[in-house]
């Protein structure tokens, strides 16, 4: 143990009267504070009653115990911060990713604006559950006649207790740190991370040139995180993460690339300067070959401790004490956060644009609720119609189209932008022309004409009177009369 040991230079008496408070009230009626001199009397006197004595070494080996694994001086598991508190009830963590909902064209239709109000839309959702999955203890003998020489020593008892509990501390931290590397190679076995490939800046003959092309990639990607994408996650949903929560996970070799090659002010931004935010790992332990880092955020590990507490029974055949540290956790990692390795084997770094619309399709009839598909519109009705975007294969784009309406006379005459037209009854064309155009704007020339199409609809049926009249008699509109919304009667959103 290192002499920056938080027990060290604590003399018995102390160390007893530490563990003393905080015993039972029967414990410290029957046994006196301790001091220098009674010291030796009050273990005897402690050693002839046994449940005296195994409160108090339960009491020893609990708080010392606690002190230790908070230490400095122990050998910590350094992925430990990354944990959630403690799970006081339950063993099982539970995670919840909502995707994106659809946006959906405004439309004035009764019909439509009652499915709204009264239908449902249930939002892509996914959970996933992590329950323990470690269950494991650390057994430790101490003998009584052990015991009683570490009281000979002025600062006997401090050391005893020291040697005690840091053989199964130090052996649960590291196990915990070896369980928990291991998440990284069973996330790749899985399809985990999205890759990026980078030169070998961990090997020795690696070049300056090498270091910054890697280091430009993972600046931009740390940019490119602050974006919604379904790209960088196991469960390919819609996620993003801040600069300040990122993390980095990397080998000593590279780290030490980075410094060597003066580039460590470059590698470590003001979001990333906070402790924690750099994580390095012996690359034997990330179990992935090629692997030099991985960008995460600092939800990535999923882990929380259950039970972690120790206990004890007397052996009387051997005048002994058997401790058992008892530690059950969840060990696991999310699917729904950033999650990036940078490797020299592999590249998954491309970008699938949708497909280019080819074509648009003619404007047809929809056919109506009964079968039969229109061929015109009346006047004071509605009929539906469709167009869309198809790609060089037939399929649809995706992509939507505007709707607007063309040699109307009636306030009435309009079309939705989900191709529903409206015929007003005062309509006096004998035939509107639709056109549905194009939202598509191709990147590779966006000044280029957006696809159209038009269709002539007849207009049939009589003409409706409109109710007040004007002391001409000519008919008008009603300032209570149901009016298409501003600005529908052409243009708009897309329909999609």
């Amino acid at each position: 143990m290192s002499n920056d040991s938080p027990l060290r230079d604590v003399t018995n008496e102390k160390l007893f009267n530490m563990v003393r408070s905080d015993l039972s009230t029967n414990f410290q009626s029957r046994v006196p504070r301790a001091t220098q001199g009674h010291l030796s009397e009050t273990m005897t006197n402690l050693t002839k009653y046994r449940p005296l004595m195994n409160e108090f070494m339960d009491g020893l080996v609990n708080r010392i115990g606690t002190v230790l694994a908070r230490a400095d001086s122990m050998w910590n598991n350094p992925l430990a911060t990354f944990k959630s508190a403690p799970l006081e009830y339950g063993s099982t963590i539970e995670e919840y990713q909502t995707g994106l909902l659809h946006a959906h064209i405004y439309d004035h239709d009764r019909e439509s604006m009652e499915r709204e109000v009264f239908g449902t839309e249930v939002p892509d959702m996914e959970s996933n559950f992590h329950t323990v999955n470690r269950e494991e203890k650390y057994k430790i003998t101490v003998k009584d006649a052990i015991l009683r020489r570490a009281f000979l020593e002025p600062g006997g008892l401090s050391v005893f207790v020291e040697k005690l509990m840091e053989a199964p501390i130090k052996s649960d931290n590291w196990d915990e740190f070896l369980l928990t590397c291991k998440l990284f190679g069973e996330y790749e076995a899985n399809g985990g991370f999205y890759h990026m490939k980078i030169p070998a800046v961990g090997n020795f003959t690696s070049t300056t040139e090498d270091v910054k092309q890697a280091f430009r990639r993972m600046r931009a990607l740390a940019d490119t995180f602050t974006f919604l994408s379904t790209r960088y996650n196991a469960a390919h949903m819609p996620v993003h993460a801040n600069p300040e929560d990122l993390v980095i996970f990397t080998t000593p070799e590279f780290k030490a690339s980075i410094d060597v090659e003066g580039l460590a002010g470059a590698f470590n931004p003001e979001y990333m300067k906070n402790a924690g935010n750099i994580v390095t790992i012996p690359r034997e332990y990330f179990g992935i070959d090629g692997c030099e880092a991985i960008i995460t955020t600092r939800n990535f590990f999923v882990m929380a401790d259950v039970i972690k507490e120790n206990t004890s029974i007397y052996n009387p055949a051997n005048l002994g004490n058997n401790y058992w540290l008892h530690h059950h956790e969840i060990i696991s990692c999310s699917r729904f956060v950033p999650a990036v390795m940078f490797s020299t084997t592999k590249d998954d770094e491309t970008i699938t644009i949708a497909p280019k619309p080819a074509k648009i399709t003619p404007i047809v009839f929809m056919a109506n609720e009964d079968g039969t598909v229109p061929k015109n519109v009346t006047r004071g009705s509605l009929v539906a119609l469709e167009s869309h975007l198809e790609t060089d294969k037939g399929d649809k784009s995706g992509y939507g189209v505007t709707w607007s309406v063309e040699g109307e006379t009636s306030g009435w005459t309009w079309i939705t932008q989900t191709g529903v037209l409206h015929c007003g009854g005062d309509e006096e064309s004998d035939a509107l022309t639709v056109k549905a155009v194009s939202t598509y704007i191709d990147p590779a020339d966006p000044h280029a004409k957006p696809l159209s199409t038009t269709m002539k609809v007849p207009v049939v049926g009589d003409k409706f009177p409109v109710w007040p009249a004007d002391e001409g008699g000519d008919p008008k509109p009603s300032s209570d009369d149901p009016k298409p919304p501003s600005g529908e009667s052409g243009g708009g959103r897309s329909a999609r």
